[in-house]
């Protein structure tokens, strides 16, 4: 089994990081895998600064063989077409931003949901993030069978709240994320008391980040709640109490799982915010733990998403078996695999005739011999064979 994982390129987020952790730890379960980045055209390194320490490793396109499999975060559902003889594996690490993602094709569908027909494509898995998304899935586009694959917060938010947590003192911050619900949220900070201060999260590392959560009261998120969000969490780990609409995965315990009363129901009833507010502030030590619950479910979740990815390898092993079983055997076929493998010598010979001068010719045979370079190659143009 080798496994191909969709990302755009050079974008870091909370979702494009978990795609890169997903890999890793494909890797270190020993399962053949490549990020296929997309409108990544003419730069130099697709993969995030931020995330070379996962250490992927990136092909240019999917190689389609009864043993692939392609996973495609929603907001690139459109590539399971690519998929004919292998495995898709769609992970809907959100809702809103599939329907945002692909909002004219569905206008254009008469606001039909389900545009790509994934049900009735039987070469296709369906992994969820949250509860949100599965119940979007089962209730709107009929899929009958979903498996969890949920996610964690950076280890590096982690390691700073355990050690601020208790030691550094809190202040009457409430931070919120700019680039979501700030319509909401604006004329409750106009209306706010002025010993509050209101602190934007944004143009900060996750250290930073941390470090102004570990001296914070309050969170605000009065987004949408696309999936299950890692700002809020990062943010009751590390000490403040969280305050959101019903919106998304927030109408989900299972997702964010905080008392019933800090979701506030009408968000434009700016009276009610505050009075929430006040409270959370002026008796800051009795109300943070009733987060308890929220921090422990927190931290546990790098080892439930390990196990998740345990049981979701397991499943894409048992379903590319069973697709290599039900493949024929065609010798013309296989038969294109030696000429596949003398198409990868060219493209190496060719790299060696566009080295001019001996300097340029000892760059590109350094190159040439990086062996990942070459099996990348190899492998590709093998695959392209054994498929004909």
């Amino acid at each position: 089994m080798r496994v191909f994982i969709v990302c755009p390129a050079n974008i870091a987020t909370g979702g494009t990081e978990l795609l890169h952790q997903f890999s890793k730890c494909l890797s270190d379960n020993h399962c053949e895998n490549y990020m296929v980045y997309i409108g990544g055209n003419g730069v130099d390194c697709p993969t995030p600064e931020a995330f070379l320490k996962y250490e992927v490793k990136y092909v240019s396109g999917y190689i389609d063989a009864p043993d692939s499999v392609l996973v495609c975060p929603e907001t690139q559902v459109a590539c399971v077409t690519w998929c004919r003889l292998g495995t898709a594996m769609i992970w809907w690490l959100s809702v809103d931003n599939y329907l945002s993602a692909y909002r004219n094709i569905i206008q254009r569908n008469n606001m039909e949901l389900g545009i790509f027909d994934l049900k009735k494509r039987s070469n296709v898995l369906h992994f969820v993030q949250s509860y949100y998304a599965r119940n979007f899935l089962e209730s709107i586009l009929e899929i009958d069978k979903t498996f969890f694959l949920k996610d964690y917060i950076n280890d590096e938010i982690i390691n700073v709240a355990m050690d601020k947590y208790e030691s550094e003192p809190r202040r009457n911050i409430c931070l919120y994320n700019p680039k979501k619900g700030y319509e909401d949220l604006e004329p409750v900070i106009k209306a706010c008391r002025e010993d509050i201060l209101w602190v934007p999260l944004q143009g900060m590392t996750a250290r930073q980040m941390a470090q102004t959560m570990c001296k914070s009261k309050v969170y605000v998120d009065f987004g949408s709640h696309p999936g299950k969000d890692r700002i809020p969490r990062e943010a009751a780990v590390c000490g403040c109490c969280i305050l959101t609409n019903r919106k998304g995965s927030a109408a989900y315990p299972g997702d964010v799982n905080i008392p019933g009363k800090y979701k506030i129901e009408n968000t434009e009833n700016v009276d009610q915010v505050l009075e929430q507010i006040y409270d959370l502030i002026d008796n800051y030590e009795e109300r943070t733990c009733e987060y308890d619950s929220y921090r422990e479910g927190i931290l546990n979740e790098k080892a439930e998403f390990l196990r998740d990815a345990q049981k979701a390898i397991g499943v894409l092993q048992e379903t590319v078996a069973c697709k290599k079983k039900e493949a024929s055997y065609q010798p013309a076929a296989y038969a294109g695999t030696f000429e596949a493998m003398r198409n990868a010598i060219r493209q190496i010979e060719g790299l060696m005739r566009a080295a001019g001068t001996e300097a340029e010719a000892s760059k590109v045979m350094e190159k040439l011999l990086t062996a990942d370079y070459v099996m990348q190659i190899v492998k590709e143009t093998m695959y392209e064979g054994d498929c004909g």
